[in-house]
């Protein structure tokens, strides 16, 4: 059961960063002075839901190192000290995965407040959990830049449907 542990650890880390490659790439295609802006029917700005990416990295380094870790503040922070941050957190979070034993994975830890309405579970499926929800943050990061830009742009979305249908079938 340890060495499925490790593979198991092995494709968490494969998925990890390559959701995190996907998200710098958005990240650092969207024009800079349109971070502000704010798309019809979605509360948060570019620059907002960029800065949450941080947060949600960090709280898989959380979930990694087994206790919680200090959180920079990160209002009204330019792309480039976001792109700084995510990528820090991202380093840290790898590092401490990379270094975890097998059988860590499988110990059962408190969750985070972030994943409500978990209160505990094996370390292994909270940190899939926490993907998830990161995954689910480019999604709708995704949405936000193809109804404000696309190909240097503006272009409005009629829908949230057919907008969430171009990113099934173009992502």
């Amino acid at each position: 059961m340890v060495f499925e542990l490790g593979l198991v650890q092995r494709a968490y880390l494969q998925v990890l960063e390559h959701q995190l490659k996907r998200v710098l790439q958005t990240l650092r295609g969207f024009p800079a002075e349109r971070l502000d802006e704010r798309r019809k029917g979605c509360a948060a700005s570019l620059r907002e839901l960029a800065a949450e990416f941080v947060n949600r990295v960090h709280r898989i380094d959380e979930i990694a190192y087994g206790r919680p870790i200090l959180r920079p503040q990160i209002e009204r922070r330019s792309r480039v000290e976001i792109l700084l941050d995510l990528e820090t957190a991202y380093l840290g979070a790898r590092a401490v995965l990379v270094a975890m034993p097998p059988a860590r994975w499988a110990e059962l830890v408190p969750a985070p407040a972030g994943l409500a309405p978990i209160v505990q579970a094996r370390r292994g499926e909270l940190l899939w959990f926490a993907l998830r929800d990161l995954i689910r943050h480019h999604r709708h990061l995704t949405l936000h830049t193809r109804g404000v830009c696309r190909n240097g742009r503006l272009v409005r979305t009629p829908t949230m449907e057919r907008a969430l249908d171009e990113v099934v079938v173009a992502g």
